[in-house]
């Protein structure tokens, strides 16, 4: 399923100079600070809006807490299971030698 569709929108682009805008332009986009705007049309990638909560779940900030739990949780299971291969190990060499 998609998240979204390529769309045409509209944006208010900076005018270089004052000839370049017209009626619609100063009536869409009006001046701010002497500086005009004119319409311009843009290809944009366009949302849908039910596949907001799975883009607002993503863009969550990474989690260092949870991440050091998960760490510490293998790096507690490589030791143990290195500890008891060891012993395994030893009590086998043990059991060879005698």
């Amino acid at each position: 399923m998609a998240a979204g569709s390529v769309q045409l929108v509209l944006v208010c682009a900076p005018a270089l100079s004052a000839d370049q805008v017209n009626t619609v332009d100063q009536q869409v986009c009006p001046a701010v600070g002497g500086q005009s705007f004119h319409l311009q049309q843009q290809q944009a990638y366009v949302l849908a809006p039910e596949s907001a909560g799975y883009m607002d779940s993503i863009a969550q900030p990474f989690d260092y807490t949870a991440a050091a739990g998960f760490w510490g949780l293998a790096f507690t299971t490589i030791i143990t299971l290195w500890l008891v291969s060891h012993g395994s190990g030893a009590i086998v060499n043990f059991l060879r030698r005698s």
